[in-house]
């Protein structure tokens, strides 16, 4: 009679598909074990999942508690024991129980450190926000190895380097820049601090090796023609395609946005007629037109908000009014207004197409606009005031 690990999670019961370990990586360490009708129920430790397909699947994205696995492995644990005699077989057995038990709790275990980072986050952010960098460093250095599960661990480290900074502690913030540097050299975060973002610690092969898999500069031709017929540099084209679309000509998003800059049929329509084109709204996934209308509205959108990056690639993500609506009286710079865009999704957008564009001109060797690194020392203007601001120049974005 095989033992069961059966996992109880929320209100489905209990699940329905094993996930055995036996005759594979752990026969040699019972080979010359127990008697044979005890190594079968150790071969055969298996986890009930919920059905017969996808296990592995169905285990990453299990929503159980730790409680469960707990029970769980406890009762595998007490089983092992009175069955495995020797110290050695007993810690073999063990190693395998814990691989086993990690597996499954790992889900779990992801989101309870998420849900750590993101209340140490917003702690730090408070103390931050009320003038107290010293309080905010102590509660983001609290944050440890959790970070690594978060999107961008890299905006803990940036953080504490600005408080840090703000401290007049200046070499632990330099050793600090330098780590962020090693680790994450192509990041949003690390260009906010260099202009080359980390690439100096790189070699040339692996600089090169990271531009040709992760920023390709495909539909060359129409990329082109698009910047030269709206104003919007080829870097910011293919950035904002990048994270739109993988450069997916096909693409279909779930709200009905289509092709390669991922633009609503509406959106489409009012940008051909601006534009003067004899357009039928069937080929709006056309590389070339999809291309142009796309930097079309992205210029639209530059000139509402006038000349501001950060907003303008929001509303590109979110769309117009909410941007419009968003407080920005609290922002000391951009960087903290980017932290501050309500939207989750929006707010990661704004970080990677920024991201994007810095890689696209370190790999182009293209100057148009200044670094991102200047959104750390000027700060957004409240939107009601931009219409009294000068038009930013079309080599600006």
């Amino acid at each position: 009679m095989p033992v069961h690990i059966s996992v109880a999670a929320r209100s489905e019961g209990i699940y329905q598909t094993r996930l055995g370990c036996r005759n594979y990586l752990f026969y040699d360490c019972f080979r010359s074990g127990p008697p044979e009708d005890f190594r079968g129920e150790m071969l055969d430790l298996s986890v009930e999942v919920k059905d017969t397909s996808g296990v592995c699947k169905k285990i990453k994205g299990w929503p159980g508690s730790m409680q469960d696995v707990t029970s769980a492995f406890k009762m595998c644990l007490s089983t092992l024991t009175q069955i495995i005699v020797s110290r050695k077989r007993l810690i073999l057995a063990l190693a395998a129980l814990f691989s086993i038990a990690a597996l499954i709790s790992l889900p779990a275990a992801a989101t309870l450190c998420r849900q750590h980072v993101y209340q140490k986050w917003a702690g730090g952010w408070l103390a931050w926000k009320n003038d107290d960098p010293e309080a905010a460093l102590d509660i983001w250095s609290d944050i440890g190895f959790s970070a690594n599960f978060c999107v961008r661990p890299s905006r803990i480290d940036y953080w504490k380097i600005r408080a840090l900074e703000k401290l007049g502690r200046e070499p632990e913030a330099g050793l600090l820049k330098t780590e962020l540097a090693r680790k994450y050299p192509f990041d949003f975060y690390t260009f906010l601090l260099f202009r080359d973002g980390g690439a100096g610690s790189l070699s040339d092969a692996c600089r090169s090796r990271a531009e040709s898999l992760f920023y390709p500069n495909p539909w060359k031709k129409e990329v082109s023609a698009a910047a030269a017929r709206t104003g919007v540099s080829e870097s910011m084209i293919l950035s904002v395609m990048r994270q739109e679309s993988k450069f997916r000509e096909n693409a279909v998003s779930r709200s009905g946005a289509q092709g390669l800059m991922q633009l609503m049929p509406s959106t489409a329509r009012d940008e051909s007629r601006s534009l003067k084109m004899d357009m039928i709204i069937s080929k709006i996934k056309d590389p070339g037109n999809n291309i142009l209308l796309g930097a079309s509205y992205f210029a639209r959108l530059s000139r509402r908000f006038g000349g501001d990056l950060p907003r303008t690639i929001a509303a590109y993500n979110a769309g117009m009014m909410p941007v419009t609506r968003w407080n920005t009286l609290y922002a000391d710079d951009w960087v903290e207004w980017i932290e501050e865009i309500p939207y989750p999704e929006t707010r990661e957008y704004v970080r990677s197409v920024l991201e994007n564009r810095e890689m696209y001109k370190m790999i182009s060797g293209e100057e148009t606009g200044p670094p991102i690194s200047v959104l750390t020392s000027e700060g957004p203007m409240p939107v009601e005031k931009l219409a009294s601001v000068p038009r930013q120049k079309k080599s600006d974005m």
